[in-house]
């Protein structure tokens, strides 16, 4: 974890206390839905965690709650992997919302009837 920034560590360290959280106190599917998530996610995008080489989220945070919660993340690694999954398929998907060229999506539209017709 050298070269990441504080931002970044601060980042990771609260999405695998959420997943920890998750981990003890969710029975059987732990689900990563809330918006605290996507705005940890967001924020990690918008510091860089992105372009970092050779990092990918899911392992990252698997590695950070197996250092914090470690009993449960021994007793239920199908239920952490599950969950670290969904975080990186968040961030994929946010990931390539953000990098998405506005012609890629659709073709621009007029703001008005006037500015679309010649009326």
């Amino acid at each position: 974890m050298s070269n990441v920034n504080p931002q970044i560590e601060k980042q990771l360290d609260k999405l695998a206390s959420i997943c920890c959280t998750r981990l003890e106190h969710s029975s059987k599917n732990p689900a990563l839905d809330d918006s605290s998530v996507e705005e940890l996610l967001k924020s990690l995008l918008m510091s860089g965690y992105a372009r970092l080489p050779d990092r990918t989220l899911q392992v990252d945070i698997e590695d950070r709650v197996k250092d914090m919660c470690r009993e449960p993340a021994m007793h239920r690694g199908g239920a952490l992997s599950g969950l670290t999954q969904q975080l990186q398929n968040k961030f994929d998907q946010l990931k390539s919302w953000e990098s998405r060229q506005p012609d890629e999506t659709s073709k621009a539209k007029a703001a008005n009837i006037s500015s679309a017709t010649d009326a």
